[in-house]
């Protein structure tokens, strides 16, 4: 479908100067967009960076949704990157259109699809701390992940001949979707990247739920019987955890719900557009269908914003990262630039770095002092 995206519907129209007006909005507005949409890839592909490196930080990579946050940031850059590609892609090369389209349906699906992944993961972690101990683990994490991209591969590979008609490439100098396979493909594709993984996203609701409850109950047994506290505080700090993980993650489906439902909508629309001769309305439709390629790729480039808004660990250990790097940058800037080989670090430099560590480290090992606290300060991310 974001493949799809960049072919804009043709409209068939007897005024030749008619024609060329709609031409030159579309040009114009193409030329205008691409600043914004360099912009996004650029900035996207930065905070995905950003989120890899801060999420396999020791306190952070062992556990299960940093693999999948991981991979998430991996496809989120890569849709971002094809985009990028599609934008800089100047000649008509039919190998490189084709293989521009393959790689970007098979990102974005995987992108999508390992969010629906690890809001899954998080479901059965909140509902069920047994089922949690035994199927939410790293290894776990790694092996869905891997059978999920040999089946996404493979079945992008198969399905990829069938659907484009690869002999005419070479004359149309395009890849060019089979007469009989464009309505399939419409519904399939909006289907399967976007339709179905709105559903199962909405198990959002029971994660909440189940974790509330949870909380609910871990108050009351502590009211009733206060001598038993100490051995339900490790209870009570794993669905702390789980709560700081499920606002994260419902942070990200709401922003997926935002950015996509919009597309999908003018996606569906573009089938049949309405035919009419007025010339706003068409720049109007114009301009939505091209609005609706930027949202696609800021649901792909926002993702780090939620994570750092919503999750105080990830937000520290961000904050973090930044000091360290700086600190890196700053000595090897006097060291091999300004060729100052006794420079040492500064020494509040050093002071603020080691109040953050104190502060993650304490944070990591702290227990709850009383059940019916309203902010828990222990989380995973």
């Amino acid at each position: 479908m974001a493949s799809l995206m960049y072919n804009n519907s043709s409209i068939s129209l007897t005024s030749k100067e008619f024609q060329n007006e709609i031409k030159l909005y579309l040009a114009n507005l193409n030329y205008t967009l691409s600043f914004v949409q360099i912009f996004i890839v650029l900035f996207g592909v930065f905070g995905n960076i950003l989120a890899l490196v801060v999420i396999n930080r020791k306190s952070l990579r062992n556990t299960s949704p940093s693999v999948f946050i991981t991979y998430l940031a991996i496809f989120d850059s890569c849709v971002l990157l094809l985009h990028g590609a599609n934008l800089a892609r100047s000649g008509r090369n039919p190998f490189i259109h084709c293989s521009l389209i393959y790689l970007t349906d098979l990102a974005t699906f995987c992108a999508n699809w390992i969010l629906v992944i690890i809001t899954l993961e998080r479901c059965v972690a909140a509902s069920s701390p047994f089922l949690a101990k035994r199927f939410c683990t790293v290894d776990s994490a790694r092996r869905s992940i891997y059978i999920f991209l040999t089946i996404s591969i493979i079945f992008f590979s198969i399905k990829f001949p069938f659907i484009y008609d690869i002999k005419q490439a070479s004359k149309t100098k395009k890849c060019l979707i089979r007469s009989y396979f464009v309505l399939i493909l419409r519904i399939c594709q909006v289907i399967l990247f976007y339709a179905i993984p709105d559903l199962l996203l909405l198990s959002n609701l029971f994660t909440i739920y189940a974790l509330c409850r949870r909380t609910r109950q871990f108050s009351s047994a502590c009211l009733k019987d206060e001598q038993k506290l100490d051995m339900r505080i490790s209870d009570i700090n794993s669905s702390c955890k789980q709560r700081q993980l499920t606002i994260m993650l419902v942070t990200v489906s709401l922003s997926f719900y935002l950015f996509t439902t919009p597309a999908m909508i003018v996606f569906i629309r573009e089938y049949h557009p309405v035919k009419h001769h007025d010339i706003n309305k068409i720049k109007q439709n114009i301009f939505f269908s091209q609005m609706s390629v930027i949202l696609l790729q800021l649901n792909d480039a926002t993702n780090f914003i939620f994570f750092c808004f919503t999750g105080q660990r990830f937000r520290q250990a961000t904050i973090q990262t930044f000091y360290e790097y700086s600190e890196r940058l700053n000595i090897f800037y006097h060291r091999y630039i300004l060729c100052n080989k006794q420079y040492n670090s500064i020494p509040s430099y050093q002071n603020r770095l080691n109040t953050f560590k104190q502060t993650t480290k304490t944070l990591h090992n702290s227990y709850v002092p009383c059940c019916n606290q309203s902010h828990y300060r222990t989380s995973i991310i």
